[in-house]
């Protein structure tokens, strides 16, 4: 791609709900004298909202995942699928593994969670021969499928790894689908970790309460490798499992850690109140799990950095109302101090969770136009 010198470069890098707030924006109202790209895998926006649902069958492929296509023919804006090779942040270059070098003068990381595999292997060995991953997406919807059916020919040990929200809404999931017929069991591994350390307690308390209410062991012990027969704990247990469904928090991507942005001890990349790298103020990184009300933010602090006039805004630290799906038809909601779990709270969160979804992506036309 060549760098236009009179024109400023915003790359989105992901498809995360932030990103899609800002690309939405742009395609209703023109990038005008902008150039703008959007990096990620695939063409497409998967809904978080929308995950448990769909695995538990109260969602459709097309509630899920959105092409995205169609919003980006005529607006101008760019779209490459290659992944990244490395980050230059002081001459403010992508580095393509197709070989292609993508200049920027704004640069927002809003993608999918990404796990080292390489890393993983070392620290817990046989990871990668023997364990399911929830990320990528698009990988783990494949597989899916595969571990119900096997689900409904005998029982199964299962052990989802992992400890945050997303992590307890698969587990209750496992539960609802792959116990019955045969009496497959779940357990949640939480690595050592509290489970859901960083939530309120209320909501926590009810995520406990539904994981036992859902006879799902809950293990505060660690892996450390992995076989065909089961896992290797830190205690020095081992924990029979047929199928352990990695689902721990993402790793800072190598090609950020290596690129000389400033870290913190965990390899995290060291931010601001904005978000912003604090050594790099025209890199954004806003995780892909940020509330809704961080879009808007998003959008004002990359106007700033692009054209250096406007106000930045703090990115919200926490979602102003909670919600998790609890398992079929069931759902927790918090407002405040208070957290209700039910189905009422189900379709109090579809209902909003669709809102949300509209704010942020428009879906194709079911029908083309006649033609004349």
């Amino acid at each position: 791609m060549t760098d236009i010198p009179s024109r400023k470069h915003l790359v989105l890098l992901g498809t995360g709900r932030a990103n899609m707030s800002v690309l939405k924006r742009l395609v209703t109202q023109g990038i005008g004298g902008l150039a703008v790209t959007l990096v990620a895998p695939q063409l497409s926006y998967l809904d978080e909202n929308m995950l448990a649902g769909y695995l538990l069958g109260e969602k459709r492929t097309e509630d899920l995942l959105i092409p995205l296509d169609h919003m980006l023919d005529g607006s101008g804006i760019a779209y490459v699928s290659d992944p990244i090779q490395a980050l230059d942040p002081q001459s403010q270059r992508l580095h393509l593994a197709s070989g292609e070098i993508l200049p920027y003068d704004a640069l927002s990381l809003n993608a999918e969670p990404e796990l080292d595999r390489s890393r993983l292997d070392k620290l817990m060995p046989g990871v990668r021969v023997n364990a399911m991953f929830a990320h990528p997406r698009h990988m783990f919807l494949e597989l899916w499928p595969q571990l119900v059916a096997l689900a409904q020919k005998r029982p199964l040990q299962i052990a989802v790894i992992g400890f945050n929200k997303a992590s307890i809404e698969l587990a209750l999931v496992a539960a609802e689908i792959l116990a019955a017929p045969h009496g497959s069991r779940i357990t949640l591994l939480t690595n050592g970790m509290p489970v859901m350390q960083d939530a309120p307690s209320a909501l926590r308390q009810c995520a406990l309460a539904r994981l036992k209410a859902m006879s799902i062991t809950v293990l505060h012990d660690t892996c450390v490798s992995f076989s065909a027969k089961g896992l290797q704990l830190e205690s020095g247990a081992t924990l029979v499992c047929d199928a352990p469904l990695l689902a721990l928090e993402s790793d800072t991507p190598a090609w950020l850690q290596d690129s000389g942005v400033k870290l913190l001890e965990d390899g995290r990349v060291a931010l601001n109140k904005r978000l912003q790298c604090e050594s790099h103020t025209q890199i954004s990184v806003v995780p892909h799990d940020a509330p809704a009300e961080a879009g808007p933010a998003l959008e004002a602090n990359l106007h700033v950095a692009l054209f250096g006039n406007g106000m930045q805004r703090n990115m919200p630290s926490a979602p102003k109302i909670r919600s998790m799906q609890s398992g079929a038809r069931r759902a927790i909601v918090m407002v405040g101090p208070w957290a209700l779990e039910g189905h009422w709270a189900w379709r109090w969160k579809n209902a909003r969770d669709q809102r949300q979804q509209d704010a942020v992506v428009q879906r194709p036309a079911l029908f083309s136009a006649p033609q004349s």
